[in-house]
């Protein structure tokens, strides 16, 4: 049961679904009344159905684990973790922050003023806090997608920008931000600012690990010709197949260019040879410059066209399905180095490890290697682009490739998303999904980020009804969403080819003039939802050491 210190839901009785409230020692009584607007009796179902025990106790937000500051005080949507916090009168009202961020798909028609105009004053006053533009893909061309459908003013021209400086103006004249998806546009190949990136530092490619070994028998001189690019060579004795434990030799001084040669102590001797590999296709998430240039690139030439706007009419970017190209052993010149220092070891002669048992010490090897390699794609890339947003005053978000369920990804998804002060994931179909969506919610707790969010519920179809949203949604909070996005708001549906995994939740449906009051509930819940600090009675492996 969540327990809130002050004006706490803490009963539900008999049949009239009384909730008693109490404020300071005055105990007051509120009955359930007929209306369409959300009832104490909903708030009491959900806060039992979490299961948790989120309290509001006191944070020192000096102490983030994260080593976070405050953000600036204009910021909206961070939740209050005051003990003495009184819930009640930001969930009858909710402050800014705790609306809708929509999927706004800017194409399938020339782009407008007067149509544009028109779409946002529908959407005004409905609960809608966010328009995150999006584009999307064809089947053709690019890297990990078809590149991105042209659109009329094309992308990032200056037509483009002054109506993006425009549209940003007039929609936070009706209390909405404005930001740009990543999707179909951040990958390598798909000839948005990654590629432009790589074209200026061509260096930046990413480099992956690979062995090349050979059986050599001891008492006589072994010479092979080692790989271009290797890292390292090292031996080990076997008998009967597997490794003597301590018998590691650093090959790297018999090497002389890439010829090796050497003696061979008696026995049956494994050779590795490691190389790296450079991925053509790929972005490396280990250079400290990776990050620096994709806010360069992408985030700051938005801020640089909305001087003063960030966090204001700027706000709540979110990257979608991010892709580096390039996954598993990662490697960089200054990967030993950096080992070294951390873990205080050389780990060039145990690289192999990393590919097939080198003795008792490759769970060690293993472990270490992963921890600094995930370090490095902390400080290069993910820590640079929350810091960014952060200071900012702005949530950033994202819905990556395995959406919690791939724990290695990333080196480590846990690791790497709490970087993010909204971790999140889609749920498609009106679906839930107690994996993906506690995943995240989880890392937003442990790491006291502001948010969850939820992208939902692309694909449901034209026939998708409020109370299957409603129904949806209280699966979805329960699990631990706190920010809702509608994956549907279509600039057009021209011909009914731009309907990007339909429906359109907003204007487009008939009732959408009914729209405010499921908007207001679900204001409300991501409200009272991300109040306060998470207690949770149940702790569950998240495996990465284990896959590692």
């Amino acid at each position: 049961m969540y327990a809130f210190s002050l004006s706490q839901a803490e009963s539900v009785a008999g049949q009239n679904a009384h909730v008693n409230i109490r404020k300071g020692d005055k105990r007051v009584k509120r009955s359930k009344k007929p209306s369409v607007h959300l009832s104490f009796q909903w708030i009491a179902i959900f806060l039992f159905l979490t299961g948790g025990s989120a309290g509001l106790q006191a944070a020192n937000e000096t102490d983030h684990p994260l080593g976070l500051t405050p953000p600036p005080d204009y910021t909206i949507g961070y939740p209050s973790r005051a003990a003495d916090l009184d819930v009640l009168p930001g969930f009858l009202t909710p402050p800014a922050g705790y609306g809708e961020v929509a999927f706004y798909w800017w194409v399938g028609d020339p782009l407008t003023r007067e149509r544009l105009t028109w779409q946002l004053d529908q959407l005004a006053g409905k609960g809608v806090m966010g328009l995150q533009i999006n584009y999307a893909h064809s089947d053709e061309g690019g890297n990990t997608y078809g590149l991105t459908y042209p659109s009329d003013p094309p992308l990032f021209s200056e037509a483009w920008w002054k109506l993006v400086q425009w549209f940003a103006g007039e929609a936070r004249k009706r209390g909405m931000a404005i930001s740009l998806s990543d999707y179909t546009l951040s990958s390598v190949g798909q000839g948005q600012w990654t590629d432009e990136v790589l074209k200026e530092n061509p260096d930046l490619h990413g480099s992956t690990l690979e062995p090349v070994s050979w059986e050599c028998t001891g008492g006589k001189e072994f010479s092979v010709e080692v790989p271009e690019r290797t890292v390292g060579v090292s031996a080990w004795k076997t008998e009967n197949g597997s490794a003597v434990a301590e018998s590691v030799i650093d090959l790297r001084p018999h090497l002389q260019g890439r010829t090796l040669r050497w003696q061979a102590p008696e026995g049956t001797w494994k050779v590795v040879a490691v190389r790296s590999q450079v991925q053509m296709k790929s972005i490396d998430p280990l250079d400290p410059r990776t990050g620096p240039k994709v806010i360069e690139k992408f985030f700051q030439r938005f801020e640089d066209k909305l001087p003063g706007e960030a966090g204001k009419a700027l706000n709540f970017f979110f990257s979608d399905e991010l892709e580096f190209g390039i996954r598993k052993n990662l490697w960089h010149s200054r990967f030993a180095d950096e080992f070294k220092k951390r873990k205080g070891y050389d780990v060039v002669p145990e690289l192999p490890a990393l590919f097939t048992d080198i003795g008792p010490r490759t769970p060690k090897v293993r472990l270490d290697f992963n921890d600094v390699m995930v370090a490095l794609e902390e400080e290069s890339f993910f820590k640079p682009v929350l810091l960014w947003h952060h200071n900012r005053g702005m949530i950033y978000g994202g819905d990556h490739g395995g959406r919690g369920t791939d724990v290695t990804e990333f080196g480590d998804y846990f690791r790497t998303q709490r970087w993010m002060n909204g971790p999140g994931n889609d749920q498609p179909n009106l679906g839930t999904d107690v994996i993906k969506t506690k995943v995240h919610s989880s890392i937003a707790h442990l790491y006291q980020q502001p948010r969850t969010w939820l992208e939902g519920y692309h694909s449901s179809g034209w026939g998708t009804t409020p109370s299957q949203l409603v129904g949806a949604g209280i699966e979805n909070y329960c699990l631990g969403t706190t920010l809702q996005t509608f994956h549907g708001l279509y600039y057009t549906t021209h011909g009914g080819f731009w309907e990007w995994a339909p429906p359109c939740n907003h204007f487009r449906m008939p009732y959408w003039k009914h729209m405010g009051t499921l908007m207001t509930w679900s204001q409300r819940l991501c409200y009272l939802l991300s109040q306060g600090v998470h207690r949770c009675d149940v702790a569950i492996l998240y495996p990465v050491a284990p896959m590692q």
